[in-house]
């Protein structure tokens, strides 16, 4: 499957800072702008902000079971699957996708951080003159880099955004902590999290429970009673994701996609992939062509 950002870009007209800042359209539907419809799941390769404008989205983001609204604003990480249940048709949404190397060449310390601890609450309403706030700013972005040529573009973005995150961090993390999250829900927190980096390597329950020292069992547990899916189902849904993405995007062979998701031989990978899909990697690159 293709990653967030290069289905964007075959679906609608994007004003883009190189492969760091993407902002869609305002006002037109979402179906038309990004690939969240009923039935489909992505996996996001930006931190995504996708405030509502109208209409409504109900999602599963991760283990999360969210509905979005006006008046509210969606943050998803890098990594987090998004499972669209439903999109309403009068749904309408302002969106920026920001790469994580973007983000972490700004000065942002320790606010950054606390600003993105958002696992437990990924949905925030907006308060009053936040909605204005992001659309202002958001303009001010695009209006930037529209500009034919600017001598200090580079500098001036980052300045522009460093203020945005201190301005809008704080609020996103006072709104956060009002929710107190189970010892169940953060184990569960910290395991995803722990997939979503190693996953293309690590497999075994046994390496992320010795990360978190707690044993297989209770993590196996914790993930099943707070997720409804087991620690080896969330393991092998972001590498199905992943290779999904990596032959439909053709960004390497059959062998080289197993090598690079950690598979021992371009075997072992196919008769995994099939098991997933029940089509040999080969059969659905076809399929995908069509």
């Amino acid at each position: 499957m293709e990653n967030i950002h290069e289905q964007f870009e075959q679906t609608v007209s994007l004003c883009h800072y190189g492969d760091d800042i993407y902002l869609l359209d305002e006002g037109q539907p979402l179906g038309e702008l990004m690939p969240l419809v009923s039935g489909r799941e992505i996996m996001t390769d930006k931190i995504v902000f996708l405030m509502c404008r109208s209409g409504l989205l109900h999602i599963r983001l991760n283990y999360h079971e969210l509905s979005l609204v006006a008046g509210q604003i969606l943050i998803a990480l890098p990594g987090m699957i998004i499972d669209t249940l439903e999109v309403s048709t009068d749904f309408r949404a302002t969106t920026m996708l920001l790469s994580e190397r973007f983000t972490d060449s700004l000065n942002l310390g320790s606010s950054y951080r606390i600003m993105l601890s958002i696992q437990r609450q990924p949905v925030v309403t907006l308060m009053a003159g936040m909605e204005d706030a992001m659309l202002n700013f958001v303009g001010m972005i695009r209006g930037l880099l529209t500009l034919p040529s600017h001598p200090n573009l580079d500098r001036v973005v980052h300045l522009l955004f460093e203020s945005w995150f201190f301005g809008f961090g704080p609020y996103l993390h006072s709104t956060e902590s009002q929710r107190i999250a189970t010892a169940a829900e953060m184990h569960t927190e910290q395991f995803l999290r722990l997939v979503e980096q190693n996953f293309r390597q690590q497999h075994t329950l046994d390496w992320y429970a010795t990360q978190m020292n707690i044993t297989p069992k209770r993590l196996s547990i914790c993930v099943k009673q707070t997720s409804g899916r087991n620690a080896t189902e969330w393991i092998d849904r972001h590498r199905l994701l992943e290779a999904i993405r990596l032959l439909r995007g053709g960004k390497g062979s059959v062998k080289e996609v197993a090598f690079l998701l950690g598979f021992p031989n371009q075997s072992t990978f196919g008769t995994w992939f099939k098991r997933q899909t029940s089509q040999s990697p080969r059969d659905y690159i076809r399929q995908s062509e069509k």
